[in-house]
C-alpha cells in the first residue's frame, strides 16, 4: 500500500504541474481530491477486512455491507462535487479512476511475474 500510495502521489502532483500550466489548475485539484478519495476508499476498505476477518464470525454479509455503504457514499459525493464544480469537478472521477488504475496494477503485476517464472 505505500507504494501505492507515493505513485498516488507522485501523480497528484503531476497532475497539479500539468493542469497549473495548462491554466486548469482547478481540473487538477479535482483529480487529486479523487485521489485521495481512492485512497481513503482503499485504506477503510482494508480496516474493514481486519476488523471483520478477526471476528469470531466473520460475516460475508457484515462484508458486503461494510463495502456497499463505503461505495454508495463515495458515489454519491463524487457526484455531488463534479455537479455542484462542473466542468473541472469531472476531475474527481478521473482521480478515482487513476488510483483504481494504480492499485489494480500495483496488485496483479507480481502476480504476472510470479506466474512467469514458474512457467
Amino acid at each position: 500500500m505505500r507504494r501505492a500510495t507515493a505513485i498516488a502521489i507522485a501523480f497528484g502532483v503531476l497532475a497539479l504541474m500539468v493542469t497549473g500550466a495548462l491554466d486548469r489548475l482547478l481540473l487538477g485539484v479535482f483529480m487529486a481530491t479523487g485521489l485521495t478519495l481512492g485512497w481513503v476508499n482503499a485504506r477503510l476498505t482494508w480496516m474493514s477486512i481486519v476488523r471483520i476477518t478477526d471476528a469470531e464470525t466473520p460475516s460475508k454479509q457484515k462484508l458486503a455491507l461494510s463495502s456497499a455503504s463505503r461505495l454508495i457514499i463515495l458515489t454519491g459525493l463524487s457526484i455531488l462535487v463534479a455537479f455542484l464544480t462542473r466542468p473541472y469537478g469531472v476531475g474527481i472521477f478521473f482521480g478515482l479512476a487513476v488510483f483504481q488504475l494504480i492499485l489494480v496494477l500495483h496488485t496483479a503485476l507480481p502476480e504476472v511475474k510470479g506466474l512467469r517464472q514458474q512457467s
